[in-house]
């Protein structure tokens, strides 16, 4: 039995491995089709492997999981936590995994928490949305800057206005100064493409989402979940049996608080911030469709905001929220407080974007 720590990086990696006596061996090799090869042969069946999640973790995860026992992908933040040593090396990196995953084999106790490793088409959608996220914000960057330039002109438009199709002809000859016609029509034009580039990325995710088509069809019985949302949620949680109840699952989903305890104080912190964050970033913000759809719901957010504080009543309410889409991914059941026309209109919608997009929908269409 052997145990093996890979410092992984772009271009190449260390690893350190340890039996179960005091023997230790190390090594380097790049990532190319040659080294990999000479690598692939050091492992045996025997042999156990850890790797420090980062970004290509997953990838490098798949090349080996075939020719050892098993690999394990640790959490960054916990292996900082039990560091063994404050030296910062690639190989004291390696070493310090290799001699973790002994410890946790070797004792049959867990010592870190596994990085769950996802199918290829969570992978992909996961890549998807981070790029989605990524046009996001260039596309607030052009916004702020025509509402900018537009500002220190003392030109009073708001960015409801600035943003109004009707009017883009009248703010692109507000002015006759030559430089800052220029910068509004690039910037306009701009934005024009990134929006159309949005789109078009919106409608790959839903296309590749479309796998998931149960899942979908349950979640966006309830009212603020799009289908776009739906399957970024079934992006971040892969498989809803990976968790055991509902408070695992809103603590990665990062609406549960930290809480710490001693003696006869206990403090709640801010929310867990070690879980997924795009599920409820897009909740957030349709959080009062949620509201809305239950007077329950409505009337206890409405109570708590008497004497709390707003941010913190959102919060608690998209943990509701979530332990919701918890159970009914868990039950396999509808929302109880479903709008079935408005459900049927995002199915309906959803369905003919497939078609659209030549996707087979006849096997779903068969069970709906």
């Amino acid at each position: 039995m052997e145990f093996m720590g890979i410092d992984l990086h772009t271009d190449c990696f260390n690893h350190c491995t340890l039996d179960e006596g005091t023997k230790k061996k190390v090594g380097t090799y790049s990532i190319d089709k040659e080294s990999l090869e000479k690598f692939y042969k050091i492992l045996t069946p025997e042999t156990y492997v850890i790797v420090e999640s980062t970004t290509n973790s997953f990838k490098f995860t798949e090349l080996i999981q075939d020719k050892v026992k098993d690999v394990n992908i640790s959490n960054t933040y916990a292996m900082k936590l039990i560091s063994f040593t404050n030296k910062k090396t690639d190989k004291v990196d390696a070493e310090k995994l290799a001699r973790v995953l002994k410890m946790q084999i070797l004792s049959g106790e867990e010592q870190i928490k596994r990085v769950e490793l996802p199918p290829p088409i969570i992978q992909e959608l996961r890549a998807l949305f981070s790029t989605y996220k990524f046009l996001g914000k260039q596309r607030t960057q052009l916004k702020n800057r025509i509402h900018s330039l537009l500002k220190q002109n003392l030109y009073p438009f708001n960015k409801v206005m600035i943003f109004n199709n009707k009017i883009r002809d009248k703010i692109l000859n507000i002015s006759e100064a030559r430089g800052l016609k220029f910068q509004l029509k690039i910037l306009f034009d701009e934005l024009d493409h990134l929006e159309e580039t949005i789109k078009l990325l919106v409608t790959e995710i839903e296309v590749m989402g479309s796998s998931y088509m149960k899942e979908i069809e349950i979640l966006t019985s309830m009212q603020g979940i799009s289908v776009f949302t739906a399957i970024a949620i079934i992006s971040d949680i892969i498989d809803v049996k990976r968790f055991p109840n509902s408070k695992k699952f809103a603590s990665y989903l990062r609406s549960a608080p930290k809480v710490e305890s001693s003696n006869n104080k206990t403090l709640i912190k801010s929310t867990n911030k070690q879980g997924r964050k795009l599920t409820i970033s897009l909740l957030y913000q349709s959080l009062n469709h949620f509201i809305n759809s239950n007077r329950s719901i409505e009337h206890w957010y409405d109570k708590l905001s008497e004497y709390k504080k707003v941010g913190k009543v959102r919060m608690g309410t998209c943990r509701r929220f979530i332990t919701v889409i918890y159970q009914l991914l868990k039950k396999e059941e509808y929302y109880r407080f479903m709008d079935i026309k408005n459900h049927d209109r995002k199915m309906h919608a959803y369905m003919v974007l497939l078609e659209k997009n030549k996707v087979n929908i006849s096997k779903w269409k068969e069970v709906s």
